[in-house]
């Protein structure tokens, strides 16, 4: 498996939620499934049902931070100048046709959240802008037209 890029920030953020699953929800979901499997006839038993599929959620889960984890590189560096657009670059733009402004970070998929500011890199417009400096204008086809955006800022984030 390929590596997968993480800020130090969103390494520790998985740590902390594999820390949390394992030693508080495990030994919970596993008392709630033990207690359910108590009142007999476990196929029919609801709530043994409920904590079985629970249970199979988090260990799903599990798995796939431990996964994350094992093929994890914190990027601490790179080869652009920090006048360039790189991974962990805090970028503000604005869209050219309405003027609305927006600021992201640019970060891996696993630590991607639009919402909360966090655009992939691999996203289009992530990779748009990579590379780019303040002033440069990068034009993207979406499959709601053409969108132009303008670099206003880019900032480093504290490693």
């Amino acid at each position: 498996m390929e590596k997968i890029l993480l800020t130090r920030t969103g390494y520790e953020k998985i740590i902390r939620e594999l820390e949390i699953l394992s030693r508080v929800e495990r030994p919970q979901v596993v008392r709630e499934l033990l207690e359910a499997a108590q009142e007999g006839r476990l196929e029919k038993n609801q709530d043994f049902q409920s904590a079985l599929a629970q249970r199979q959620r988090l260990e799903k889960r599990i798995r796939q931070l431990q996964q994350i984890l094992a093929n994890a590189e914190v990027l601490v560096g790179s080869n652009l100048p920090p006048t360039k657009v790189r991974f962990n670059s805090r970028v503000r733009i604005v869209n050219l046709s309405n003027g609305q402004e927006q600021e992201f970070i640019l970060v891996s998929t696993v630590e991607a959240d639009a919402a909360h500011g966090q655009l992939s890199t691999t996203s289009p417009l992530g990779r748009a802008l990579l590379g780019r400096s303040p002033g440069d204008c990068v034009h993207l086809k979406t499959p709601r037209g053409p969108r132009s955006y303008r670099i206003l800022d880019i900032r480093m984030e504290e490693v």
